[in-house]
């Protein structure tokens, strides 16, 4: 029987638990690597979370990974030439620890994933094949920025950040023997920074078997859902959003109208939205009950790119979905109209949200629709074997 090859996957954050939807990726991507490949991780613990972090690590040594180095965080800008994001994330220590992990490991390949662990690709020995995976590309653009400090107009006012961005592109990723990309968009702007021509759409995505609920669905009438990782800024301003300028403007027409904020970690603006006729459970392990008890899922999203895993597993749970038309065009081959319904501005996306409250037979047609386009288009298993693909052509040496 074959050896099996050594992956060594790169990420910024230690993906368990899994609260944001990059890190739901991490960890689907290593599960589903595991049976096949010897999966070791290189990551850092979240500041405060350190020992339960740890802890997790240890449990999961000799089943998902064969090894994980965990790190503490950065403590962040030691490089004034780094992008405010890889500047959070670098520091010299650390990249003399992923030369010691890569070389314990014996990794044939080694997997950076997320733009801010792309300047470790230097710390790798030479002969590795190493292979990106771009989340969001809107790093490179002031007017899709999703950092707090550089959203929308603000980008305008920092173009200086982005400019250090694309250098930053240029110095690094020159490096990839291989990429994927969870958009085709994404896929087309880090294009020109890459010399492989070995590349692949490997998309948010989900397992829809985890979704179907095993028991008879009781919906909440006039219940509107929405799911993020709210210290991500755009999830942040999605909920503020629904809350502040698109729910009250629903309820004068559907006065029992109530709004669920779930997901994890609530920033302290979020928490204060709480009230008679908005909930904000906080962190939850299992987003399923939610997405099973909700009429209509709503996702305001205006900033930062790809595919939001949340109109997925909103699909995947058989509820319909109404979205701004950013997040809406992230999902390829979702049609506005036959698998989701698409606003512009929030006026129209309440009055969207009314027509899908009004309308069941409209919400059972969208639901059936995005359910059939999740397991035809957007399961996890076939993001599995893109990779495993692309990895082998990579230690084969191919270059397309």
């Amino acid at each position: 029987m074959a050896a099996r090859r050594k992956v060594l996957l790169i990420t910024p954050r230690f993906p368990f638990p899994s609260l944001s939807g990059g890190e739901k990726w991490v960890a689907a991507l290593a599960g589903g690597l595991a049976p096949d490949y010897e999966v070791s991780l290189f990551a850092f613990t979240n500041p405060g979370e350190e020992a339960h972090q740890t802890a997790l690590a240890m449990s999961l040594e000799g089943k998902v990974f064969k090894k994980i180095f965990l790190l503490p965080r950065p403590a962040g800008r030691t490089n004034r030439h780094l992008p405010a994001l890889p500047g959070m994330y670098w520091s010299p220590e650390a990249a003399a620890g992923l030369s010691d992990a890569s070389r314990e490991t014996g990794a044939d390949i080694a997997h950076i994933l997320f733009s801010e662990m792309a300047c470790y690709e230097a710390a790798l020995p030479a002969a590795l094949p190493v292979i990106y995976t771009e989340i969001d590309s809107s790093y490179l653009y002031p007017w899709k920025s999703f950092l707090r400090e550089t959203a929308g107009f603000k980008g305008f006012f920092k173009i200086g950040e982005f400019l250090k961005s694309r250098a930053y592109a240029r110095r690094h990723y020159g490096r990839f023997a291989a990429a994927t990309f969870i958009t085709k968009s994404d896929g087309r702007d880090i294009k020109p920074y890459l010399k492989t021509n070995l590349t692949a759409a490997t998309p948010n995505a989900v397992f829809p078997e985890d979704f179907t609920s095993s028991a008879s669905l009781s919906r909440k009438p006039g219940e509107i859902l929405f799911l993020g990782h709210y210290p991500h800024y755009p999830n942040e301003d999605a909920a503020l959003t629904l809350a502040r300028r698109i729910l009250p403007l629903v309820k004068a027409r559907f006065p029992d109208a109530c709004l669920n904020l779930a997901g994890s970690c609530p920033t302290p603006p979020v928490k204060a939205l709480e009230c008679q006729h908005i909930k904000v459970p906080g962190t939850v392990q299992d987003i399923r009950p939610f997405l099973w008890r909700a009429e209509i899922f709503a996702a305001p999203v205006r900033y930062g790119l790809g595919t939001k895993g949340k109109i997925l597993e909103a699909f995947a749970a058989g509820l319909p979905v109404i979205a701004s038309r950013e997040a809406a065009a992230g999902v390829e081959g979702a049609e506005p109209g036959r698998h989701l319904l698409a606003a512009s501005g929030d006026a129209d996306f309440a009055r969207q949200t009314c027509r899908l409250l009004s309308k069941p037979g409209l919400r059972e047609n969208l639901a059936a629709n995005a359910a059939e386009l999740v397991r035809s288009q957007y399961s996890f298993g076939e993001v599995i074997k893109s990779i495993a693909s692309l990895y082998e052509k990579a230690l084969r040496n191919e270059t397309n």
